[in-house]
């Protein structure tokens, strides 16, 4: 079996995407709700857990142009599971 190396993506990159093709486990996408769902202070104390994932939602909510680029590093990771910026 041959493994495959990404690259281009990080693992929390990765939930995320999963989390929006609706294909991500019941705990990470409850836990990404909570924190799209959290204020600030809320969000600091999960990221002590799960800074990774905090910073990639952070992004998508407020940097522009960071899904598109998502989207197609996605896309080019995993063109059978295409998303859509």
């Amino acid at each position: 079996m041959m493994t495959t190396i990404k690259t281009n993506i990080t693992d929390a990159e990765e939930i995320f995407c999963f989390y929006k093709l609706g294909k991500e486990g019941s705990f990470m996408t409850s836990l990404i709700d909570t924190i799209f769902k959290g204020d600030d202070n809320n969000q600091a104390k999960i990221a002590k857990g799960y800074p990774e994932l905090v910073e990639v939602i952070t992004r998508y909510g407020n940097e522009r142009g960071y899904w598109k680029d998502l989207v197609n590093r996605w896309n080019k990771e995993y063109p059978l599971l295409k998303l859509y910026a």
